[in-house]
């Protein structure tokens, strides 16, 4: 029904036609702007990092769903690492990172850490992995 209501549509209104195409165009754009959606978990003494060869800004919501505390840091382009906090169980806070840094999450416990990430913005070259704590 839809169909045959859409070809009547463009047949008879052009202005119909450039409307619904300019309205699909946007969803397609929103829709490659998606979100990052992440379960973290980090190992005891392990070190998580995002990011670090983007070349946009990227934003994180961090929420710990865990049991353990963990350390969230930047690492800027420059090599300097800046500490932004330590997140307890529980907490949640969204965080901005620059182009080109990366985001660290530390556990420095002896239990693994549960996190929730939600990433916007450029993910495009956006690196991540575990590692052993520098």
């Amino acid at each position: 029904m839809l169909r045959s209501y859409l070809k009547i549509a463009f047949r008879e209104n052009r202005a119909f036609s450039v409307v619904y195409i300019a309205v699909l165009c946007i969803g397609i754009t929103a829709c490659n702007r998606s979100v990052l959606n992440s379960a973290l978990t980090v190992q005891p003494g392990k070190q998580f990092r995002l990011g670090g060869n983007q070349k946009g800004a990227f934003t994180v919501q961090v929420k710990n769903v865990g049991n353990v505390p963990v350390t969230i840091s930047e690492r800027r382009v420059d090599g300097q690492e800046v500490t932004l906090g330590t997140f307890r169980p529980g907490d949640g806070q969204t965080v901005r990172f620059s182009a080109g840094s990366a985001a660290l999450v530390d556990n420095a416990s002896k239990q693994s850490a549960q996190l929730n990430l939600v990433v916007t913005g450029d993910k495009d070259g956006l690196s991540m992995g575990e590692v052993n704590k520098q």
